[in-house]
């Protein structure tokens, strides 16, 4: 079970970076500067970051939220379980509505956050936080959304 912690294998921790930055510039103007909130500098300056073109920044906004868990390969394949199938399933749809957005020419964000599956916990200590966890869950993505 350790060489699941720990492989041995000394050279994982020599890590080498490095990429070229986004192309461009950021659509900044001096009035945004004064009147923005810092976060939303900030946050156009994650998005160029994580490769949006920042040409399109300052496009309409949109929020996906999902209940997603688990996580497939491209053809499909498990790499990590979810609780439930149809939540690891939830991804293609938050998917194919991102690039739906971004087609009408909006800025898609996609969040997520699943819970339990009541299924899988009976029987055990689970199942007294499954139902009660759709409460948390539901606090949770009423802040994402804030």
């Amino acid at each position: 079970m350790n060489e699941i912690y720990d492989s041995g294998d000394s050279s994982l921790f020599c890590i080498k970076t490095r990429s070229l930055g986004p192309q461009g510039s950021l659509p900044l103007t001096e009035e945004m500067l004064r009147t923005r909130p810092s976060g939303d500098i900030f946050g156009w300056t994650q998005n160029s970051g994580m490769g949006w073109n920042p040409a399109e920044l300052g496009r309409e906004e949109y929020l996906i939220l999902s209940t997603q868990g688990g996580v497939r390969s491209p053809d499909g394949s498990p790499i990590a379980l979810g609780y439930h199938t149809g939540h690891y399933e939830v991804g293609l749809l938050v998917e194919s509505v991102a690039r739906e957005i971004r087609v009408l020419g909006g800025i898609p964000f996609a969040g997520f956050c699943s819970d339990p599956c009541d299924g899988r916990t009976q029987g055990t200590s689970g199942m007294m936080d499954s139902l009660a966890y759709r409460n948390d869950a539901a606090t949770v993505r009423r802040r994402l959304i804030r």
